[in-house]
């Protein structure tokens, strides 16, 4: 088919006209006039063809929806947008005040832009034009600032005419004065109605479609056409996501209750917490209760039993008073006769008797002193290791021996004396040593930091009153490190640093908290610290030598760090050398002992600790060499401890030894011989027995009456008795009178108090349970064991009552915590609990029913509404489909497709595993009974629709492209092409474009299409569309020029006029399908120009220079 052939279908809408004002990088106004019988736009890649089929998008296609540059983009999305192409941006280049990149925009102040499209049915016929209007005001950069104006007019227009009235802001009334026929609107979607209209676009479905068309060149099967292009997004994910939004309601019906259900569970131990409280209440009350009237029924017992024995006692007094007289009387008559004898015994030999017994008596109290004395030398004597001395001359040289072993000891003594003070004096400097060490271990335990001790508590108490956590002050040894390779080193630098290490480094920003802090607290310590300002930007340290000190150590990271490299390079760039010989070869340096070159005047040697004492190091990130070293030290000092002490231990032992002997040696000493001499007491003793003996011999009638006297004597004795007894009775008697008259006083006062019946009941069976049978001496003890057995049951109730109401208190705190909103009625007190136990049963009663009620029908509701929607169109969606892919299939039969052949497109079901089971989980969800005696298994299923709508509503990319598979029931549904001849009869199958070759596929595929724009675009039972004008943007640029006829062939057979944005070098393949042509341009990489194409006067150098393009 040649040009002059090619159909222009008068009466049908087809785009003649395309003005375009500042869009992209065509800048200014341009008008390209589009020839009906078909359009080619051709240009270099990036030299605007598609900034200009976006102009046409921008005005067709919604911009919620309009994708441009849809045919380079595809599935994804560009980055120009209305902002994009208003400003005119044309690059990329790097920011004046950023290190990003910036956008390069043609027009940065306030702009506007404008696109307009005119159709005709013919080719000087009944204009229709469609214009967008759009402005940007200067600094506004976001979609949002954008402001539209849509205008339809029945007429032609230059673009250039709006200008007046959009240049400075859309103003829409002038307009509407300067066109009063013109339909104008701000909001798209009445312009896209009117105009839909007026072009004959049937709905809003083939307006989306003709905008997809764009993309088309990427079309290569059944599936991909009729999914992306025919058929919209359905219904399912809007069900979907109504299902997620109302399933609000229904897991927030599910969380009041469990809410409740949580609340009964918290509150259930009330229950018996209260009981058990309540019993022990009531204990408590009774037992104080009894507590206190226990001394008043004490009192009216004893009273009773006092009476009792009173009157008991009274009657025995006659019997007693007799028995004590009867008594004296006995006594007084032995008496006399045991004196009668004794004087008759006296008188024999004129009293001899007398004396010899006295004599005998005298030295037999004498024999008993020297006993005792000789028992008492005996064992000092024993501290010596030796006895008593059988002589008086042995005991003479015992004590000489003895005089000079006190002399020799009162010398060693002072000896001994002073080697216990010396012991004693380094034993309190080594304990005193280790207590510090140990107070040391304690405090750098809690930390990382070598620094001393007094410092680490003095800054705690700096953060204390300042009001800062620990971590903001660190002093600059804890900051620093000696490397591990230079570990040798470490004394040294120790020497030079320690100053500067001790010092706490204080933030600018903490300095006058820190400052006010040092001046109010008594710190302990001698304290230096620093102000440090940290300046962004600031210098970088200063270069050290290679043997420089501060190369030899490492800083930990952090906002300090720069500051102390450039401080120690400034302060203590020391060079490390190993003699003190090398020191002058450096202007600063530290020798392996220790000494300091400050300058070429100024040494240093510390020497006040040991160069290798790490007790004195403070450099380090961490303390585990000092604590190691603090816990060696300890140990020895403990070692040093215990054998002082065995040693002050062995002075005492021998101190005590010493002391006994002395002691003992003064015994002797003080002790004469006749005072230790028994052998003679007894001698004499013995003497005067046997004068005793002879002089009884002598006179024969002593002897009778001293028989007579002994027996005398022992009846007085046994008389002397008789009568003690008896006196001794009488006056008990007496006694127990008077003290039981006093107790009854005592217990009448104490019993006049009155005693509720219940307690003294209680009491009385308290009384019976301690004791079978009470007495006045007993009561007291029995009501002592009463009275410990009530207190015991006092306490254990108060106990019980401590504990449960703790247990109430927590209970209630932990439910007020989570229940805020119960806190008007409850409080997280025992108090309470009647409360709580009404807030219980109102839960158990009205609450978790009411709430239970409506939340299972809320789970029937939106399972039978929710998810049985989404499941029932999901099942009929094929179904669905195939009733949408009726009319195409009308279409197709109205074309044939091949030579005596037509097309028909059959549905197949296709559901993927996942799809499958998900159709079988909405069932399962949605099925089931809805009893009260069925609700565990519904809350299940609430359990699985939770599940469920948690997937469907999730963002996370694995769970959303589950979703499309799950949702998507173009998804669930194959397409077949089916040829048929005449007779209706089968003659080839296309499972979507499989098995055909390229040119077959796309024919294929492009034949659908346009059965379904023709199908959307015409009208029933016409074959021509009344909207024609398709465009396809990149098409065919990687097509032979055989298989782009072909496709041009379906659309041209079907009734449209192409619009085609191609490379220049398809214009041969092309020239019959199209009537005129433009060329784009672009002049700097940012200015496009629009060149039209000469189309009558073309000749052979213009196919040459096509192909040579």
């Amino acid at each position: 088919m040649t040009a002059p052939q090619m159909p222009v279908h008068p009466g049908q809408r087809r785009l003649a006209r395309v003005q375009v004002v500042n869009w992209g990088t065509l800048h200014g106004h341009h008008d390209l006039p589009v020839s009906r019988k078909g359009f080619l736009i051709t240009g270099n890649s990036g030299s605007g063809k598609s900034t200009l089929i976006d102009a046409i998008s921008a005005v067709l296609v919604p911009g919620g929806q309009v994708h441009f540059n849809a045919a380079a983009q595809e599935s994804t999305k560009s980055g120009r947008n209305f902002v994009s192409y208003i400003r005119g941006a044309w690059r990329r280049e790097a920011g004046t005040d950023t290190e990003g990149l910036k956008t390069a925009y043609l027009r940065d102040g306030a702009t506007w832009s404008a696109v307009a499209l005119t159709y005709r049915t013919d080719t000087d016929a009944d204009p229709v034009t469609l214009i967008k209007l759009m402005h940007l005001g200067r600094g506004q950069n976001a979609a949002s600032d954008v402001t539209h104006l849509h205008v339809i007019l029945d007429q032609e227009l230059d673009l250039t005419e709006m200008a007046p009235f959009v240049s400075r802001g859309i103003d829409t009334r002038a307009i509407r004065r300067r066109w009063p026929d013109a339909a104008v609107n701000p909001s798209y979607s009445p312009f896209a109605r009117n105009f839909r209209s007026r072009l004959g676009i049937s709905s809003e479905a083939a307006q989306r479609l003709l905008h997809r068309t764009l993309s088309a060149k990427s079309l290569t099967s059944l599936d991909q056409l009729l999914r992306d292009y025919m058929l919209d997004e359905p219904a399912t994910f809007a069900m979907a996501q109504r299902a997620v939004d109302q399933f609000h309601d229904l897991r927030e019906a599910h969380r009041v209750v469990v809410d409740a259900r949580q609340q009964i569970e918290a509150l259930e131990p009330l229950v018996e917490l209260a009981a058990t409280r309540g019993r022990a209440v009531r204990i408590q009350r009774d037992t104080d209760e009894e507590i206190t009237h226990l001394d008043a029924v004490r009192a009216q017992r004893a009273l009773a039993l006092l009476q009792d024995e009173q009157l008991e006692l009274q009657a025995n007094t006659p019997l007693l008073e007799a028995g004590a007289r009867e008594a004296t009387d006995a006594a007084h008559r032995v008496r006399q006769e045991t004196i009668d004898l004794t004087v008759r015994l006296e008188g024999i030999e004129g009293g001899r008797l007398s004396v010899l017994r006295a004599q005998r008596d005298a030295q037999t109290q004498t024999s008993e002193r020297v006993r005792a004395r000789r028992r008492q030398v005996a064992e000092a004597v024993a501290a010596w290791d030796g006895t008593v001395p059988d002589s008086a001359e042995e005991f003479v040289t015992l004590r000489a021996h003895l005089e000079d072993q006190l002399a020799q000891a009162a010398t060693g003594h002072e000896v001994r004396l002073h080697d216990r003070y010396e012991i004693s004096d380094r034993r309190g400097i080594a304990a005193r040593e280790r207590e510090r060490l140990t107070d040391d271990r304690e405090v750098l335990a809690r930390r990382r930091s070598n620094i001393d001790p007094l410092l680490l508590r003095a800054r705690e108490t700096i953060c204390a009153a300042a009001g800062l956590p620990e971590e903001t002050l660190h002093f600059a040894g804890e900051l620093i490190a000696v490397r591990d390779e230079f570990t040798d080193w470490t004394g040294p630098i120790e020497r030079v640093l320690g100053g500067f290490a001790r010092t706490l480094l204080v933030p600018d920003d903490a300095y006058r908290a820190v400052a006010a802090a040092v001046d109010a607290t008594h710190l302990g310590a001698r304290l230096v610290y620093r102000r440090v300002r940290l300046v962004a930007g600031a210098s970088t340290a200063a270069r050290t030598g290679p043997h420089s000190l501060v190369r030899r150590l490492d800083v930990t990271e952090g906002p300090l760090a720069g500051w102390i490299h450039q401080h120690l390079a400034e302060r203590f760039d020391y060079a490390c050398v190993d003699t003190a010989a090398e020191l002058s070869e450096h202007d600063r340096a530290v020798t392996r002992a220790g000494q300091i070159r400050h300058s070429q005047q100024r040494h240093e040697k510390d020497d006040r600790s040991h160069i290798d004492d790490r007790g004195r190091w403070v450099l380090g990130f961490d303390n585990e060499a000092k604590l190691a070293d603090i816990r060696r030290r300890i140990q020895e000092l403990d070692a040093t401890v215990a054998t002082l002490t065995a040693r002050l231990d062995d002075l005492d032992r021998h101190d005590r030894v010493i002391a006994r002997q002395n002691q003992a040696a003064q015994t002797i000493l003080d002790a004469r011989w006749q005072d230790v001499d028994l052998r003679g007491a007894e001698a004499i003793l013995a003497t005067l027995d046997e004068r005793l003996a002879r002089w009884q011999q002598d006179n024969p009638e002593h002897t009778a009456l001293t028989a007579a006297l002994d027996r005398a004597r022992a009846a007085e004795t046994d008389a002397d008795a008789a009568r003690s007894a008896a006196d001794a009775a009488l006056t008990m008697h007496r006694k127990q009178l008077v003290e039981l008259d006093t107790k009854i006083r005592e217990a009448r006062h104490a019993a006049t108090e009155p005693v509720p019946a219940d307690v003294a009941a209680r009491l009385d069976a308290r009384f019976a349970a301690v004791s079978r049978r009470l007495t006045s001496d007993n009561i007291d003890k029995k009501a002592y064991e009463v009275s410990q057995g009530i207190n015991e049951e006092n306490r254990r109730a108060q106990h019980t009552i401590s504990t449960t109401s703790a247990a109430i208190v927590r209970l209630l705190s932990k439910y007020l915590a989570r229940w805020e909103a119960r806190g008007g009625e409850l409080r997280a007190d025992a108090g309470y609990v009647d409360d709580a136990l009404a807030v219980l049963a109102r839960l158990r009663a009205d609450g978790l029913p009411q709430f239970e009620d409506r939340f299972f029908q809320l789970l029937h509701d939106q399972s039978v509404r929710n998810i049985g929607e989404l499941a029932r169109a999901i099942r009929k969606a094929p179904g669905e489909i195939r009733a949408r892919i009726d009319p195409v299939n009308e279409s197709l039969s109205r074309s044939p497709f091949d030579v005596d052949r037509w097309l028909r497109i059959d549905v197949r079901e296709r559901r993927s595993p996942a799809a499958a089971e998900f159709l079988d989980e909405l069932n399962r969800i949605n099925s089931g009974s809805w009893s009260a005696e069925e609700r565990p298994d519904a809350e299940q299923r609430f359990e699985r629709m939770a599940v469920l709508l948690e997937r469907l509503s999730s963002g996370e990319p694995a769970d959303q492209r589950w979703q499309r598979q799950v949702l998507d029931t173009r998804l669930h549904v194959g397409f077949i092409g089916v040829e048929v001849d005449g007779t209706d009869e089968i003659r080839n199958y296309h499972d979507s474009s499989s098995g055909l070759s390229g040119g077959q596929a796309q024919k294929l595929v492009f034949f659908c299409l346009a059965a379904a724009l023709r199908y959307q675009l015409a009208s029933a039972g016409e074959d021509l569309p009344r909207y024609g004008t398709v465009i396809l943007d990149e098409a065919f640029d990687r097509a032979d020029s055989a298989y782009t006829r072909r496709a041009l062939d379906v659309f041209t057979q079907f009734g449209f006029h192409m619009v085609l944005a191609t490379p220049l070098k398809l214009l041969q393949t092309l020239e019959e399908y199209i009537g005129g042509a433009a060329a784009v341009s672009i002049r700097d990489n940012r200015y496009s120009q629009i060149a039209l194409i000469d189309w009558q006067d073309r000749g052979p150098d213009m196919h040459e220079g096509d192909d040579a393009a």
